[in-house]
């Protein structure tokens, strides 16, 4: 195991091992390169610094040095590194091997789960003794510090070693500051945590508030400060004179009398008055003063907010399977309170009153040593990071859950920004602080977003839904599924009827966030699928979006009679599966102007796939969401600029909108053997073909409705309307030959279609056509059934050249019409060229 770090003083040996990190730092270049991003100085920060026995040393699989020249061996506080070795999701060996005999060791990390994976080993038989441990860094990236406190020759100390764990997957100086400012707007203070591995600088917040994480955080970097300044304050309190006034009898007052008092004490003694007390206003000095009673309120605040911390976290963290804090933290929190109780318990402050505010701007407050250190702090503490800027350290969520949350809200600006949706239900504000006094939010339906358009069409952005198998409109019937992302589509009622249906018309799109990447070969890939340099989705992504897709099923209330008592008679519920498309969304880099989906086909053909999603740079000139962009505008479109219809007539693009789903590839799979169609009555008209040629007896039997056999074209077919469109075809409305007018036709009769064949030519016979023909070119042949009369003919049918005459409705549209041109058009999506 390759060791990556070696420092070596006359205490300790301090090593950092790890199987090999070529591929995760061929990774991160790779990732850097394609970014345009130079990164960061990559160093290794010691606390206190430390006086090295040796260079340091770091070598990568054996190979050259990472390590650049220490200045200073007696005074070392930072490592520079030339190659990042610290990486997310990677397993290293640390260990301290004591040069000197060392009675005890151990590692003062927050969390209990770091610390526990370190064990100290006492000398024995000429070994020294050490302190070994693993960390998995796992999804957490930023600043490690590992603080070890050791004792030698029966003296404590303590030293921290830090480094940065970096992502592969991203620029982490670019595209984590951008997730966090869109989070921080929606979620304010969210992603903060007690405890994790690692920290970051965190960035200013927005929101004021009572936050104890925040508190928490920003008091452990400023406790020093407040502390030293408290100290000046003990050894020299402030005081002022301050006027007293006293009762005293004639016989104690002393001194020079005011002429008044004199004359008032002369008048007394005249009339026997010889023991009555005279008001006298004396100065002198007293701490009780606004700025001691500030202190005092400032202290005796953290004092008990401290107290309510440690109090809150030993409870929550007693339980076995909550343990998530270490002994060495609760231990620190409670020597916190130890100087701030000192404090309380000097003497002078007994004498100071409470705290009522200032009048107005204290000098002593803002210049005098001790006390304007003091009342900084405590400014920065009350304003939390508004002030701070970026000087606190404190724990951020996972990155991966950073990601997922960032998917989520990057879904929700598209809807807002690009597809013209507004907000109408926002209920991001539902956070609620757990034990640990971390937010979370409030996920499922519940704390869903909902969005409405000015055509209608209503949205609804849901995190994290559970469907279980109680569900009542989407039921998972085994297992209970929670993908990370629910997008729910809703048409008007006007745009339903308009695809046959009397309900609203809902589409449900699935999203899972995934911060992985495959970049290399699985024995799944063919063989001659280009994989190197490419960032793919891991394959169990994939098939995680297979499975939802699969799991999901709506169940719809049948449209039954109902019984002489009025209640309905009980049947089951209608089954159908609501998910249009299931999509992995994970943070491979492309430029996405320039470069197709990998993923596209796949999303075309079956509804599965993924979307690579980061945070667009400007200036690098890429969009990190274009593909997820184009494709929610293709399947839901944008909001129209102006109203088309009139009155309660549904308008073109919403009847268009529901057409254009249901007559994609991915939706129109049905099981084998089965048809699946979006019109059940769906009727297209055409003209019966010239006369010349042809037997007479073919058209008699279209005129006596004996007809069996009609042929089309398929080059006049696909020229009007897209293939499938011929399986989906349930009526033939043919037009003959009008007695009124002969440029025109009339339809006076339905066909019910049996099926439909594609065939050459040459194998329809006489009887079928009216006529042979020895064309090898394709036909498309109607095996047609006994045919429906109309009430009222439709009249005025063109018939030169054919496509004219060709139009897909339905049996309730074309019963309605009499003259050709009034027959409403359906299915304006299949179409060859589609109208826009």
């Amino acid at each position: 195991m390759p060791e990556l770090l070696r420092l070596k003083t006359d205490e300790f040996l301090f090593t950092v091992k790890s199987k090999s990190i070529e591929n995760k730092s061929q990774t991160f270049n790779r990732t850097m390169h394609t970014r345009r991003s130079g990164g960061s100085e990559v160093f290794i920060r010691v606390e206190p610094a430390l006086k090295l026995s040796e260079a340091p040393r770091g070598f990568c699989d054996g190979a050259c040095s990472l390590l650049r020249a220490v200045e200073d061996l007696n005074h070392c506080d930072q490592v520079n590194i030339d190659t990042p070795i610290f990486f997310e999701n990677t397993l290293y060996q640390i260990e301290w091997i004591f040069l000197q005999d060392a009675q005890r060791a151990r590692l003062n990390h927050r969390s209990k789960s770091v610390c526990d994976s370190f064990i100290f080993t006492s000398s024995e038989d000429g070994l020294s003794a050490r302190l070994t441990g693993t960390i998995n860094t796992g999804n957490d990236v930023g600043w490690l510090s590992l603080p070890v406190t050791f004792e030698l020759n029966g003296e404590t100390q303590t030293q921290h070693i830090a480094f940065e764990v970096l992502p592969t997957k991203m620029a982490m100086h670019q595209d984590l500051p951008a997730m966090y400012e869109t989070i921080d707007r929606v979620y304010p203070l969210w992603r903060f945590s007690l405890v994790e591995k690692t920290q970051q600088d965190a960035a200013a917040s927005q929101q004021r508030g009572n936050f104890p994480l925040m508190w928490l955080a920003n008091f452990a970097s400023l406790r020093e400060r407040f502390e030293q300044g408290l100290k000046v304050i003990c050894a020299a309190p402030h005081s002022r004179l301050q006027p007293t006034v006293a009762q005293i009898k004639a016989a104690k007052l002393k001194g020079r009398l005011s002429h008044k008092l004199a004359e008032r004490v002369k008048q007394d003694f005249a009339n026997g008055q010889y023991d009555k007390r005279y008001s006298i206003e004396k100065k002198q000095l007293s701490v009780d003063t606004p700025e001691n009673r500030f202190i005092k309120m400032a202290v005796s605040k953290s004092k008990r907010q401290l107290a309510a911390f440690e109090q809150k976290l030993r409870e929550t963290n007693e339980s076995p399977e909550r343990q998530r804090l270490s002994d060495s933290f609760l231990s620190e929190l409670h020597s916190w309170q130890q100087p701030l109780q000192k404090v309380l318990g000097q003497s002078f402050l007994k004498e100071v009153g409470a705290y009522s505010g200032l009048s107005s701007e204290s000098l002593v407050l803002q210049q005098k040593t001790g006390y304007s250190a003091a009342y900084r702090v405590w400014q920065e503490l009350k304003f939390y990071l508004d002030v701070l800027g970026n000087q606190s350290s404190i724990s951020i969520k996972s990155v991966a859950e950073i990601y997922e949350v960032w998917c989520f809200l990057c879904l929700k600006q598209i809807l807002e920004h690009d597809l013209g949706f507004e907000m109408v239900e926002n209920n991001a504000t539902k956070l609620a602080q757990n034990d640990f006094f971390e937010y979370q939010l409030k996920d499922g339906f519940a704390g869903a977003f909902s969005f409405k358009r000015s055509d209608g069409v209503t949205a609804r952005l849901a995190h994290e839904p559970k469907f279980t198998k109680k569900g009542k409109t989407i039921r998972s019937y085994l297992v209970n599924q929670e993908p990370d992302i629910v997008l729910e589509v809703t048409l008007p009622k006007d745009a339903s009827s308009a695809v046959g249906s009397s309900e609203q018309r809902q589409f449900v799109w699935l999203f899972d966030a995934k911060y992985r990447i495959k970049t290399d070969r699985s024995r799944f890939d063919d063989s001659d699928e280009d994989i190197e340099g490419t960032d793919y989705v891991p394959d169990d992504a994939i098939n995680q979006m297979h499975r939802y897709r699969d799991a999901l099923i709506r169940l719809s209330e049948p449209r039954v009679p109902h019984s002489a008592s009025g209640s309905i008679v009980g049947q089951p519920s209608k089954k159908s599966r609501p998910v249009f498309g299931a999509f992995a969304l994970y943070p491979g880099f492309f430029d996405q102007s320039i470069t197709p989906n990998p993923y596209a086909t796949a999303i075309e053909e079956v509804g599965i796939g993924a979307f690579a999603l980061l945070p667009s740079q400007d200036e690098s000139g890429y969009s990190g969401h274009q593909w997820l962009l184009e494709f929610l505008q293709a399947q839901i479109g944008r909001a129209p600029s102006t109203a088309i219809g009139r009155g309660n007539k549904i308008n073109y693009p919403l009847a268009s909108l529901a057409e254009k789903l249901y007559v994609q590839e991915a939706a129109r799979i049905p099981y084998y053997g089965m048809r699946q169609v979006l019109y059940p009555d769906l009727t297209m008209s055409a003209s019966l073909s010239g006369q010349r040629g042809r037997d007479k007896g073919y058209f008699e039997k279209f005129e006596q409705g004996t007809a069996e056999w009609y042929h089309l074209p398929k080059s006049t077919f696909l020229n009007k309307f897209k293939q499938h469109i011929a399986e989906e075809i349930r009526y033939l409305a043919l037009a003959t030959t009008s007695e009124m007018q002969s440029s025109t036709k009339k339809i006076d009769k339905l066909w019910p279609v049996k099926r439909a064949s594609l065939v050459p030519r040459y194998t329809i016979t006489e009887d079928q056509a009216g006529k042979q023909s020895d064309s090898a070119d394709l036909y498309y042949l109607f095996e047609l059934g006994k045919p429906l009369l109309l009430q009222t003919p439709v009249t005025n049918v063109p018939h030169r050249p054919m496509k004219n005459s060709m139009k897909l409705t339905t049996l309730s549209r074309l019963e309605g019409a009499t003259q050709f041109a009034e027959v409403e058009k359906v299915y304006e999506e299949a179409l060859s060229v589609p109208i826009r």
